[in-house]
């Protein structure tokens, strides 16, 4: 890797899962959450400097995380912030939507403003995450599906205006082993019908989301940019 993999959510089940391989690989990280107990158990783990971000939605609160890397050579950016909020359209409120949004978003925004100069300079690469929902519809999935539309649709329009110094790919899961899923697959009966709707009969695991956005923040996939990669077991497309 030509610098550093800048992994933002990185206590989270995916983003942990990249830290620990891009330690075993010996490259060279920086872990960003908004818990330090877990950041620096995870530094601890991986061997990993950290920097706190208490909120990814307020732009001065990412640019402080940033601060001891701003002269660093950056090649990759993780975001792996996500959340998800299942309710139907008519229980929804506005905020939901919004603070949805934020999160997804621009949080995300706030990120790749901060780093745009960097990664160009490094040929770098960038990772987002959607979800399968945006594409395949789900019922009570409209505030999740909205935003990671936008994401979706961040991913193509940055692709194209930064050519050819930055690369912009996402990754959209179908369910997968996460802080967020776990009230979802805590239930035995849900959890033992999750698997026979998908292709490969089984729950997506943080190792597979982490082992694709590796090889899409690598020069391994060089010519690939502008894409949304499903990582679904299937879903998006098979009945079996």
């Amino acid at each position: 890797m030509n610098g550093k993999v800048i992994i933002v959510g990185a206590t989270g089940y995916t983003g942990s899962a990249l830290a620990r391989s891009y330690s075993k690989d010996n490259v060279e990280c920086h872990l960003i959450a908004r818990n330090e107990d877990e950041l620096n158990k995870l530094s601890e783990e991986t061997g990993q400097k950290y920097s706190i971000c208490s909120d990814v939605t307020n732009s001065q609160s990412v640019e402080e995380s940033l601060k001891d890397i701003e002269n660093e050579k950056i090649s990759g950016l993780a975001y792996c912030v996500g959340s998800i909020v299942l309710k139907s359209f008519q229980t929804t409120k506005e905020e939901d939507f919004i603070n949805t949004f934020n999160l997804n978003v621009s949080g995300a925004i706030h990120f790749i403003r901060k780093l745009q100069k960097q990664l160009a300079e490094s040929n770098g690469s960038i990772v987002l995450f959607s979800t399968v929902a945006v594409d395949r519809g789900f019922n009570m999935h409209s505030v999740i599906s909205t935003a990671k539309g936008a994401i979706q649709g961040l991913t193509t329009s940055l692709a194209a205006e930064f050519a050819p110094k930055i690369r912009v790919n996402c990754i959209a899961p179908s369910i997968t082993q996460s802080k967020m899923a776990k009230p979802i697959l805590d239930n035995a009966r849900i959890a033992e019908q999750i698997p026979l709707k998908h292709a490969m009969k089984r729950v997506g695991k943080p190792e597979d989301l982490a082992e694709t956005a590796k090889f899409l923040l690598s020069s391994n996939s060089s010519w690939i940019t502008g894409q949304t990669i499903h990582v679904d077991g299937g879903k998006i497309n098979l009945e079996t």
